[in-house]
């Protein structure tokens, strides 16, 4: 169904249509231009509003209206509404002989089948630098780092851009992290800047600075911030953004809470026996609110999971624990790790690190409650045709990465 047939039934608008439906689009443009005229402004928006991500950005150069229209703040916050009720597996690719990284996105497996297929579609190559991608989007947006370097990228309308250095690191490692604030409507970055010497009982020279980036304003540098505590904390690598505050692990035994609008940062306990250093240790959101995940198929066939149900009293659910069917243990071996990010479909999600050129990419999503296990076998991700036209070969190291929870964002920067 392309935009010619929109504009000749303007009267019976069509349902949001997929990329598929619409072929030919700068055969279109000309036609759009001489033929949109004398159509109501509100059906115009009417028409916009149901058209997926890609041909809203080509028909940006439709007419400074469409334009307009097209990068405004309320069609962009109606676009991002709408696209949350359609969430993707956000999937990384990074091929390290070309120092390429490929971003794929793929339905989430929603039926009730055991094992089913879906198929990946690629978003994005960055290729400019080996940025690594290692927490999940927010409302499409993902953060990347290389060494000091940290940019924000947009998969959807392809663009990276790189934030100002902070500051000269000295050799300190450098961890930055996504946030938004829904109330003031503002992305922010929070970089902590510190010596990996904490495991070593060198805390005194750790050198801990925090700094926080705001996105899309005319001040484009970082404004150093205080923690509530002077005592250093271990940075651990994953974290997820709920509500306007960005949780993260901080050791053994804390998940330090950075609000985004008020920029302040906040320690909460942990449960009891939930490790947040240990590698098969996740956070997530479940139903909407933080939860530890951990589990460990060497020792057990369980996982557990605590859910955090008040933030201000730091009260935490007893723990719920789902058994492993032997049949899917074998498949979890270390290979497979925990995935971050938003968990629409109350499941916990294990994804393969590697990837094999010979199968197909593998997501199991673990139900809690129901003590289910599915599988989804993704296409479509570096298969022998993608490395064919990309030149990466069959062979080389690969790392895959993904996130649950993925959304397509038309956002600017």
């Amino acid at each position: 169904m392309g935009l010619i047939y929109i504009f000749k039934h303007h009267h019976s608008p069509p349902a949001a249509m997929e990329d598929s439906q619409v072929p030919s689009l700068s055969r279109n443009l000309d036609y759009a231009v001489n033929h949109t005229k004398n159509i109501p402004l509100d059906l115009v928006l009417d028409i916009l509003s149901r058209l997926p991500a890609k041909p809203l950005i080509r028909f940006q150069a439709v007419s400074k209206l469409w334009f307009s229209i097209i990068r405004s703040k309320d069609f962009v916050g109606t676009f991002l509404t709408r696209s949350k009720t359609r969430p993707r597996l956000l999937l990384t690719f990074k091929h390290f002989d070309s120092r390429k990284r490929f971003i794929f996105s793929a339905p989430e497996h929603e039926d009730d089948k055991t094992s089913s297929t879906v198929m990946a579609r690629h978003d994005m190559t960055i290729s400019d630098l080996v940025y690594y991608i290692e927490s999940p989007p927010v409302n499409g947006l993902v953060c990347c780092t290389h060494g000091s370097s940290i940019a924000v990228c947009n998969p959807t309308t392809r663009q990276i851009v790189t934030l100002p250095d902070v500051i000269t690191p000295n050799g300190r490692d450098v961890y930055a992290r996504l946030g938004y604030d829904p109330v003031g409507d503002q992305y922010k970055v929070l970089c902590v800047m510190m010596f990996d010497g904490f495991d070593s009982g060198t805390s005194d020279n750790i050198q801990q600075e925090h700094f926080v980036f705001t996105l899309g304003t005319p001040q484009k540098k970082w404004k150093k911030i205080e923690t509530v505590t002077k005592d250093p904390y271990r940075c651990m690598k994953g974290e997820v953004c709920i509500d306007g505050a960005v949780y993260y692990g901080v050791g053994h035994t804390r998940i330090a809470r950075f609000d985004v609008r008020s920029e302040k940062i906040e320690f909460i306990q942990v449960p009891e026996d939930y490790n947040a250093v240990s590698s098969y240790s996740r956070l997530i959101i479940y139903q909407g609110k933080l939860a530890c995940l951990s589990y460990d198929f060497y020792l057990t066939s369980e996982m557990y999971m605590w859910i955090l149900q008040d933030a201000e009293k730091q009260e935490w659910s007893s723990v719920v624990t789902c058994d492993v069917h032997s049949e899917w243990k074998d498949r979890l071996t270390e290979e497979r790790v925990l995935c971050t990010g938003e968990i629409h479909t109350n499941e916990a999600i294990l994804v393969s690190r590697s990837l094999n050129s010979s199968e197909l990419f593998c997501v199991y999503y673990c139900d809690m409650i129901s003590k289910l296990v599915r599988r989804a076998e993704v296409d479509g991700i570096a298969d022998d045709e993608f490395r064919g036209v990309h030149g990466i070969g069959k062979y080389g190291r690969d790392e895959m990465w993904c996130f649950p929870g993925h959304v397509e964002n038309i956002m600017f920067f």
